[in-house]
């Protein structure tokens, strides 16, 4: 499946088939947890059963969970409870919020190691304190989105980059941009990192362009922590900068009227905005014009390229004859 998606599933006995740091052992101890938290008094027959494995192997469940809850036999039931019962609180997990951690968990497997591998601290800890209600089907969940590019140094890039933005420290790196033939060597502030289109995105102040750059982490050619601290210029919100570009890029403005036909106008329409500067307008023969103000038009032109052959761009008129060039180009390859 393209982008590397698999489906997923809560019972699939295929540990591949799990999201991205939720290992079958954690679903079981999830699963069991639950039981005993509900008064189901699962004994070790039941559970080898349910699971098919060893007696062994369910042994060593109840002594994970009987470290972070104590449990014990009901003799009446011949199954385990907690020994302290409901006196401890525990975390109850619904069945949405259990679907938005599988999401999680099959999101978190696009974005390379470094998150990949915090999710998996993260939801092991959870066997501690988390309870779900029992299953009653497989819950299969994709999500479509490129895969992070990977290099052998993004991993120790993400860290450090992540711990020079917490601690409002400068780096010292040596980049090269797609148009370069060697990289050039500059001081970046690094205000945030964002994930876009398969890549990892350093935003921060370049002291070398003395302006805000963007630098792609599977483009750094090195990268040292330095210990000079600084400031952030001009109160720099990160979601507010992004909010201008209709993806990452930042250049000048530019007002972008595009109509679409109404072969798709539902499909327009079905979403209730496409960019926080959007204004929409429902023609009277069913087209649908979307305006916009976009830092630059690299970005939006790939979006209104999607939706061809029922997508026309009316505004402004450069970029109108700019976008009739390039197809016309495509359309003389494709005859």
């Amino acid at each position: 499946m393209a982008g590397g998606n698999r489906f997923k599933s809560l019972s699939h006995k295929n540990k591949k088939a799990l999201p991205a740091g939720i290992s079958e052992k954690v679903i079981r101890l999830l699963e069991i947890y639950t039981l005993i938290a509900q008064n189901k008094y699962p004994s070790i027959s039941s559970l080898q059963e349910k699971y098919s494995v060893s007696k062994r192997t369910i042994h060593r469940y109840f002594e994970i969970i009987n470290f972070i809850d104590p449990v014990e036999i009901d003799d009446e039931r011949k199954g385990f409870k907690f020994v302290r019962g409901d006196r401890i609180k525990k975390l109850a997990l619904s069945e949405n919020q259990l679907m938005m951690l599988l999401t999680m968990g099959e999101t978190v497997a696009h974005l390379g190691e470094p998150l990949k591998e915090e999710f998996q601290k993260f939801i092991s800890s959870m066997t501690s304190i988390a309870k779900v209600p029992p299953e009653k089907k497989k819950i299969s969940i994709i999500v479509k989105i490129p895969d992070a590019f990977e290099t052998e140094k993004l991993n120790e890039y993400f860290h450090a980059v992540s711990e020079c933005i917490n601690e409002n420290r400068s780096i010292d790196l040596a980049y090269k941009t797609r148009e370069s033939k060697e990289a050039t060597e500059r001081i970046v502030d690094p205000y945030g990192l964002v994930f876009h289109e398969g890549a990892w995105i350093l935003i921060g102040y370049c002291h070398l362009r003395d302006e805000i750059r963007r630098f792609a982490l599977d483009r750094i050619s090195s990268l040292k922590e330095t210990n000079l601290y600084f400031k952030i210029k001009d109160n720099f919100n990160l979601e507010e900068h992004l909010s201008h570009s209709w993806g990452v890029y930042d250049e000048k403005e530019v007002n972008v009227t595009v109509r679409f036909s109404a072969e798709i106008a539902d499909l327009i329409t079905r979403k209730k905005s496409w960019h926080p500067s959007e204004k929409r307008k429902i023609l009277s023969n069913g087209d649908v014009e979307l305006s916009f103000t976009v830092a630059g038009v690299r970005e939006i032109i790939k979006w209104i390229y999607t939706w061809l052959p029922y997508a026309e761009v009316i505004e402004p008129k450069w970029f109108r004859k700019h976008v009739n060039k390039e197809l016309s180009v495509s359309a003389k390859k494709h005859s």
